[in-house]
């Protein structure tokens, strides 16, 4: 959050600024136009790291299922991203680890987290970041007891 209200306080200054110069006696009819457009891609800017912010703290993911294809949904304040894959074409559907990196204390660590694979034509779909050990293995066993995803979809977890 640190870097977050860093980030605010430049931010706040250019405001500061454009309004001084609007409101300048000696600002012209094209000086004044041009500071309303940087009030608004100073806006613009606001409402895009509102929407980040909104996302890294209270974002879902959501999965629905139905015969034909899997949505996996990242709805966002303002946007809703959703990504449609047909089940015949998803294989090794599987928990995996996944590494990266986070600043603490001023130093960079790797770190890692549970998340959900599947291997589709041409590319390989992650989704579930974040996610407990658990909690992954809970929603394969979601996935899976919907019905709608043959068993061969699914990775072998043992070889026997």
């Amino acid at each position: 959050m640190t870097w977050v209200f860093l980030m605010a306080i430049p931010w706040a200054f250019i405001l500061w600024l454009i309004i001084e110069k609007t409101f300048s006696t000696d600002s012209s009819f094209w000086l004044k136009i041009v500071s309303i457009l940087s009030i608004l891609i100073w806006s613009g800017l606001g409402v895009l790291g509102y929407t980040i912010l909104s996302f890294m703290f209270f974002g879902r993911e959501r999965i629905l299922i139905n015969r034909d294809q899997m949505l996996i949904e990242k709805p966002l304040v303002f946007y809703n991203r959703r990504s449609y894959y047909f089940l015949q074409q998803i294989s090794q559907l599987r928990v995996g680890r996944e590494q990266y990196k986070a600043r603490e204390n001023g130093i960079w660590v790797i770190r890692e987290r549970s998340i959900l694979i599947m291997e589709y034509p041409d590319k390989q779909v992650t989704f579930g970041r974040g996610t407990s050990p658990e909690e992954a293995e809970w929603i394969l066993l979601k996935i899976a007891q919907s019905g709608f995803l043959p068993t061969t979809s699914f990775a072998p977890t043992h070889h026997i």
